[in-house]
């Protein structure tokens, strides 16, 4: 048995609510039975009962045994002073709170029916990664759209999570943090980190001062990155590497770069190259002086594409790394990496600076944007596809990927609308 079932049960009421009685005999009637508390505290806040006829309002927590009380050390905590009922599944021990008051204790093992947690335990003890895969056609095509709604918009609060996290760190500049974040996922994958490494040491700030400047720009991006050391017979590579040894001592850079060996070149193609990478960054923020705003208040999708197609300088459409020519012309990001770029930098950027003003109407950008997106394509997507779900939108896939990870992989049955469905039809 898991606490998380028990609460489920309590929170929908799962169980036969006909005399209700204390282990002491007292007559329990509930009116609320409060809300979730997913942070520290008591299980069930606000909840409204009457124990023998006496109204109480406060709060209920909630164990597999009421020994539990005690081994969470709750009877020496204040802020469990509020609790007026123990729900527990076993009654196993006399508890008290804080204060000395002996918890009234209902218990629910004898009140749930065994059909019930039958099927419960059928759906939480399946190996599969998807546990309801098997029962996916017995519930509705409205519940399964519903949940991928839900789930959508919730993979966009914990992305945005981060960045306000990042605002912070910023103390509040939302182009510092716009611009971390852009760099970040100029990375992709592989060399994500290594992007956003480099945009805490080069700044936005620094930046701004070069903004037209595209020798200037790629003299401090490729200098901060590392590709600037050693001596290389090539033009290019001289001209950046002297004009890096002027700027580095100007903005203190020295000594706070990074090492080549940082980046990953290993099993991929050239035009995924970090160097190809760094100089499509480089040229995005040369032509987008005030991308944050246009991210902000774009007109439409064609405009924020615009954004991240600009090709990158002269030198770097015909190198894929200094002194190696490349046989193919390298222009700005191709249709699948903009589109990566739009769902992960652009739409939760929307989402975050619509918790951060408070105004849903940024979220709704953020969603009808991944909305009018195509959806991706990976083996976990192939999964769903195969099991009869199939994104038809970037929010589409983008939910299918958060219910896999946040849900099904963590047996979060019981938080999904799916497995509410299953478990109490």
């Amino acid at each position: 048995m898991q606490e998380s079932f028990l609460h489920f049960v309590w929170q929908y009421q799962h169980y036969d609510t006909q005399g209700l009685q204390t282990t002491n005999g007292g007559v329990v009637d509930v009116f609320a039975t409060g809300h979730h508390n997913t942070e520290g505290g008591p299980d069930f806040l606000q909840s409204k009962l009457k124990i023998d006829g006496i109204q109480w309002f406060g709060s209920v927590e909630i164990h597999v045994n009421s020994s539990d009380w005690e081994h969470h050390q709750h009877h020496k905590d204040p802020k469990y002073n509020t609790v007026i009922l123990h729900v527990v599944w076993h009654d196993d021990r006399e508890c008290r709170r804080e204060d000395g008051e002996v918890l009234p204790v209902l218990e629910l093992k004898s009140r749930v029916s065994e059909s019930f947690v039958s099927r419960y335990k059928n759906l939480i003890n399946q190996p599969a990664e998807i546990p309801c895969q098997s029962q996916l056609d017995q519930v509705r095509t409205i519940d399964k759209v519903s949940m991928c709604d839900q789930v959508g918009v919730e993979r966009l609060r914990r992305k945005s999570k981060e960045i306000l996290e990042r605002l912070e760190q910023n103390k509040g500049s939302w182009e510092d943090t716009a611009y971390q974040t852009i760099a970040q996922n100029f990375g992709f994958k592989k060399n994500a980190e290594s992007m956003l490494k480099l945009s805490n040491v080069l700044t936005h700030k620094i930046l701004l001062k070069h903004l037209h400047n595209i020798v200037d720009i790629e003299a401090l991006v490729y200098g901060v990155a590392g590709f600037l050391e050693g001596d290389i017979e090539d033009g290019y590579h001289q001209r950046l590497a002297d004009r890096y040894q002027y700027l580095s001592q100007k903005y203190n850079l020295k000594g706070r770069g990074m090492l080549r060996v940082e980046w990953e070149f290993l099993r991929m193609r050239p035009w995924n190259f970090p160097t190809i990478r760094l100089a499509q960054l480089a040229s995005f923020f040369t032509d987008n002086a005030k991308f944050f705003d246009r991210i902000l208040n774009h007109e439409s999708i064609t405009e924020l594409k615009k954004m991240f197609v600009h090709p990158p300088s002269e030198y770097w459409q015909s190198h894929y790394d200094f002194d190696k020519e490349s046989a193919r012309k390298f222009g700005g990001l191709g249709s699948g990496s903009l589109e990566v770029m739009l769902i992960n930098s652009v739409a939760p950027i929307l989402a975050a600076y619509s918790q951060h003003v408070r105004q849903e109407s940024y979220m709704d950008r953020a969603v009808q944007l991944l909305q009018s997106l195509k959806p991706e394509q990976n083996h976990i997507l192939d999964r769903w596809e195969y099991l009869g779900i199939r994104a038809k939108s970037a929010f589409d896939s983008q939910a299918l990927i958060e219910l896999k990870n946040e849900f099904c992989l963590k047996k979060k049955c019981l938080s999904c609308k799916i497995g509410i469905k299953l478990i109490s039809d």
